[in-house]
């Protein structure tokens, strides 16, 4: 078991593919630790299509959560 617990998992969603994918709070953190970014900002990342994975509040968090 990590540190805090078992780790959060965020909803992204590529803009140009759609590729949704569930991105684990360790990624998010060290990104947001590695950039400038405001304060309840989600960082964007890279899909491997080669657009934009972003934050996807709208999709529902697994269950358990």
């Amino acid at each position: 078991m990590p540190f805090g617990g078992p780790s959060k998992k965020y909803p992204y969603k590529c803009n140009s593919c759609g590729l949704e994918n569930d991105v684990e709070d360790i990624v998010i953190d060290a990104f947001i630790a590695s950039m400038e970014y405001k304060r309840g900002e989600m960082p964007k990342l890279e899909c491997p299509c080669g657009g934009t994975l972003l934050y996807n509040p709208q999709k529902s968090p697994p269950e358990g959560r």
